[in-house]
């Protein structure tokens, strides 16, 4: 089997929807001799934030000298980026060995209706190339929830819940406590959760979990103060008991700054970490697709905020930067909260609607319909992502915002 092949394998798995239960992700480990049984992992769960809390968390536990897996997902380019062993990419022949490996079993399942689906087997190969590698800790982004999440065939070592907006509401729940309480039962056994939920959400969380390692305010374990931008950085000030650390993030904005104390608490709870090597984990955090900023003149940012909160998120991060007429390309899967995202785009003076050549994605039209009912936007539809951010970057001043 080639690389193309094992990929073509991979994608050919049904990918939506979202299959709850973590039975058919332990049926596949089986068939590899269980290798997330011995496993240290760190578990991330939440609405918005727990990829950019999983790099950080990597980050620092690399520069204390450990090694570690990272698991995140979506992907920007390359499937492998979903599956890092000390920064590095899985390799092409490792994705190969592990397909010829289950495809035996993973046809014997199709056959019967009921094969894996994509995400069990990413989580599956993620689980075994860690375990081959022998990291000493894996960091694990979940992928829906918490509970029936197939991430939830580890017993963590530690474990957060980042934080907690209304998604996915067919599968997790229709209020901010029920989807909450799903999300929380990452927790670990024997140490509190870390959590910069707020609210009703920090209260379901609290009653699910029941010890708890807050992060946010002053009142909190760990205290976050965000002191803007500088030098295209975001200045944050972490404390707990007896530690404290200024530090400087790649990941930029006010939530990135909620994001670094908990991976900050997350990390102390694995590891013996000093706060310089805490300060420089966090610092060397860069995560592609988080408010990157791609160009200067006009401001270019890539971001892939998928719900109202992250977009939100984004509106606020964007009011640091002095520009005139903002100009959005935007795209969104089907099962999203499109006029919810709309209106947190709210500011937008031109919006161009696009499709994603990914088979949920909806139709740029539908979208579209979302932005004219939610804002006072111009706003145009293009079939391809190419197509529209050209139209866009022709059309953009160089005092503007994409």
């Amino acid at each position: 089997m080639q690389f193309h092949e094992a990929a073509n394998f991979l994608f050919d798995l049904r990918r939506y929807p979202p299959r709850p239960g973590i039975d058919a992700t332990e049926a596949l480990l089986a068939t590899v001799d269980d290798p997330h049984e011995d496993l240290r992992a760190v578990q991330i769960a939440g609405s918005n934030g727990k990829g950019s809390t999983a790099r950080m968390v990597e980050s620092t536990l690399r520069e204390a000298g450990l090694s570690v897996g990272l698991y995140t997902s979506p992907h920007l380019d390359d499937v492998r980026e979903r599956i890092r062993v000390d920064g590095r990419k899985i390799t092409e022949g490792a994705v190969v060995e592990f397909a010829e490996a289950i495809r035996p079993y993973v046809t014997e399942q199709a056959a019967d209706g009921e094969p894996p689906t994509f995400f069990e087997t990413l989580t599956a190969l993620a689980l075994w190339e860690f375990d081959r590698q022998d990291v000493d800790v894996a960091v694990l982004e979940v992928g829906i929830g918490g509970r029936l999440d197939a991430t939830s065939v580890v017993d963590p070592v530690a474990s957060a819940v980042t934080s907690v907006t209304l998604e996915h509401t067919d599968v997790l729940g229709d209020t901010i406590e029920e989807i909450a309480t799903d999300k929380a039962h990452v927790a670990p056994a024997d140490r509190p959760l870390v959590t910069a939920t707020e609210g009703a959400a920090r209260q379901a969380v609290e009653d699910t979990a029941g010890d708890l390692c807050t992060v946010g305010g002053e009142d909190d374990d760990v205290s976050v103060s965000y002191e803007g931008i500088e030098r295209a950085e975001g200045q944050v000030n972490l404390s707990g008991d007896g530690w404290s650390v200024a530090a400087s993030l790649p990941l930029v904005g006010r939530h990135q700054a909620d994001n670094a104390g908990v991976a900050a608490a997350l990390v102390r709870q694995v590891a013996t970490v000093d706060e310089a090597t805490l300060a420089r984990g966090l610092g060397n955090a860069h995560w592609p697709g988080r408010f990157e900023v791609m160009s200067r003149d006009p401001l270019v940012v890539l971001d892939g905020a998928h719900n109202p909160g992250s977009c939100q998120r984004v509106t606020e991060t964007l009011s640091a930067f002095s520009f005139e007429d903002l100009h959005v390309v935007a795209g969104a899967m089907v099962d999203k909260d499109h006029r919810g995202i709309a209106a947190a785009l709210s500011g937008a003076d031109r919006v161009v609607a696009c499709r994603p050549d990914v088979g949920r994605a909806e139709d740029e039209a539908v979208l579209a319909q979302a932005f004219e009912a939610e804002t006072d936007a111009t706003v145009q539809t293009r079939a391809d992502v190419a197509g529209a951010l050209a139209s866009v970057l022709a059309e953009a001043d160089e005092d503007d915002a994409v």
